[in-house]
């Protein structure tokens, strides 16, 4: 998956969703900004993570307080 691939389904889900239900706290790659990270070896090396999408391994992550910080990040980033 290309880095900033997945703003538009971002951006569709973010137009959908109540206040209620608004996602929180979001934690993403940051090589390439996709939320889909898991633990590396299940923490047997450390708290680090590796990204689903780019394979990048790391032990720092980025925090959005919201879907609408990241999706404004993810263009911020396109444009640029």
């Amino acid at each position: 998956m290309q880095r900033f691939d997945c703003l538009d389904n971002l951006m569709n889900r973010s137009d959908k969703m109540d206040k209620e239900n608004e996602l929180k706290d979001i934690e993403v790659c940051s090589n390439c900004f996709s939320p889909r990270i898991v633990p590396y070896m299940g923490y047997e090396t450390g708290k680090r993570f590796i990204c689903q999408d780019c394979d990048h391994i790391s032990v720092v992550t980025i925090i959005f307080e919201n879907l609408d910080e990241l999706v404004k990040a993810l263009k911020s980033k396109r444009e640029s």
